[in-house]
């Protein structure tokens, strides 16, 4: 279930750590890819999206627009993956597990959007 998001949000050098902090991204990964992408570009547009799973755990998926990259994070546990614009969908590196951004599995064949139009 989705808790909370911030979607193609503009991030700069002068605001980031308050901003991101008060999204609740601290991942060392995440940090380091959005610092890099601060540095060459002086802004950033992420996505950050809050969620807790059916089982109750908590997590979060961070989109970093200008690399087309997310990480996904359950707990300590952050995988990194391609961000697929169209469909909102996260294919994790390597396994190949997708995730839509409210941290749901994909299952093979749909296309992960959902949105108020697909009602």
């Amino acid at each position: 279930m989705l808790l909370e998001y911030w979607e193609k949000y503009r991030l700069t050098q002068r605001d980031r750590q308050i901003q991101l902090a008060s999204m609740g991204v601290s991942a060392s990964s995440v940090m380091e890819v959005i610092e890099q992408v601060l540095a060459e570009k002086g802004e950033a547009i992420i996505s950050v999206y809050r969620f807790s799973t059916l089982s109750g755990e908590s997590g979060s998926l961070v989109v970093c627009h200008d690399t087309g990259r997310g990480a996904i994070s359950f707990g300590a546990n952050t995988q990194w993956g391609r961000w697929d614009e169209t469909y909102e969908v996260l294919t994790v590196d390597g396994a190949g597990e997708q995730y839509n951004f409210d941290g749901q599995p994909v299952a093979e064949g749909d296309d992960g959007a959902c949105s108020l139009g697909n009602i």
